[in-house]
């Protein structure tokens, strides 16, 4: 089992500036045709597939086994479902470039799965109607956007999960230690609201760069705060260094609650017994050949050598969402697509707890584009992930309106 590589607790991410790059690589299953009879479903891969700081190129496997498995099936009304890709290299101006090339070249959607840059690519996308779709929801325009059609709960929900799970495992009062980034006051905000919605009490933040080689004074402001249980918003390379310098402490049992991506197997592995008892949460399931059949028998058929990781996964989950909206509706253009999605009320994805309604967004305003509001959260034993609440998904919508 494997989750997003090492690097980056989404909302924490620092991105280094780099060139453009976009366009198609191969392997799309699908290509363009003249007429509309048979012409392909474009979607576009938008996200950070490579750069010095952190990389995902599963995410374009994800969507490429995808779409051959649907293509092989006869695809989606006939139609085939071509995906190019566009790594965005951790620069919001690329991002841009990007989401303009999706605009010139009348793409049907962009697969936005790890996109730290919304706010370059969506504005253009809004003007032109083409629909991001499985986007994790990290900034405000994918919380807000008209065109922002997301597959997990992103920040809000997966770090509001952290507060909440952490009430309802036992833990009375909490402190925080998060980064010193501005794009962590979203994380920091969903985790306040968690706790609160699970009748837990926050006795302190503590802000430590994840830059940092020690994180001593930090714990140690923690531990004389009297919280029973900590609350991380960092990168994983400084969760890692923060679990180590909990274990050393003088509470050294200190139980510690983080998302799961902050956390992935190799940190886990690194880590080695310091790691047990930590609590990591995610709003979709841990994909496996049990709690995701289909994704892994595709990954396995078209991308074998490709991570199946959360990146990968929901990028494939993204896909078929485009197809579960497109069918129905003999979409192929972008605005078409999004009016599809706009109706499509009962969407289900493997991994995903909930049943997907586009067609209702959330009353308030500030997250009216979050449509999954569950958690799944897992305590780690042994480096396995050892499912808490029974594994069953926790409704958590209130988090959203705290």
């Amino acid at each position: 089992m494997r989750i997003l590589r090492p690097a980056v607790g989404l909302a924490v991410a620092s991105a280094l500036i780099a060139a453009a790059g976009c366009g198609s690589s191969g392997g799309s299953g699908g290509s363009s045709s003249s007429g509309s009879g048979n012409a392909p479903i474009k979607l576009l891969v938008v996200s950070q597939l490579q750069a010095a700081s952190f990389a995902f190129p599963e995410i374009e496997d994800g969507a490429r086994a995808a779409a051959e498995s649907i293509n092989a099936a006869g695809g989606v009304n006939g139609h085939k479902i071509q995906i190019d890709a566009c790594n965005d290299q951790g620069d919001p101006n690329v991002a841009g470039t990007c989401a303009r090339t999706a605009v010139q070249k009348k793409y049907s959607g962009v697969i936005m799965t790890v996109e730290l840059y919304s706010a370059s690519v969506l504005p253009l996308l809004e003007a032109a109607k083409i629909p991001a779709v499985g986007n994790v929801p990290l900034t405000s325009p994918d919380f807000t956007s008209p065109e922002s059609f997301p597959l997990s709960g992103g920040n809000p929900v997966d770090y509001g999960g952290i507060g909440f799970s952490a009430g309802k495992t036992g833990c009375k009062t909490a402190s925080i230690i998060r980064d010193t980034q501005a794009a962590v006051d979203q994380s920091t905000a969903a985790m306040t609201r968690g706790a609160r919605a699970a009748g837990l009490t926050i006795k302190a933040t503590v802000r430590g760069a994840s830059t940092s080689a020690d994180f001593s004074s930090a714990v140690s402001q923690i531990v004389s705060s009297g919280a029973d249980c900590l609350l991380v918003a960092e990168p994983p390379t400084a969760v890692a260094k923060l679990v180590g310098t909990v274990r050393q402490s003088a509470k050294p049992a200190m139980p510690i609650y983080t998302a799961a991506v902050a956390l992935p197997p190799p940190l886990v592995k690194a880590l080695g017994p310091a790691a047990n008892g930590v609590i990591v949460d995610e709003s979709v399931q841990l994909p496996s050949a049990t709690v995701t059949p289909q994704f892994w028998s595709d990954m396995t058929k078209y991308r074998p050598s490709a991570a199946r990781s959360t990146a990968s996964y929901q990028a494939w989950a993204a896909v078929q969402i485009a197809k579960a909206a497109a069918g129905p509706a003999k979409a192929v253009t972008g605005p078409e697509l999004t009016a599809a999605l706009n109706k499509a009320s009962s969407v289900t994805v493997e991994g995903v707890a909930q049943t997907l309604n586009f067609s209702q967004p959330q009353k308030s305003k500030d997250f009216a584009r979050i449509f999954n509001t569950s958690i799944f959260a897992w305590k780690l034993n042994n480096g396995k992930y050892e499912p808490l609440f029974d594994g069953k998904a926790q409704d958590i919508s209130s988090v959203l309106e705290g």
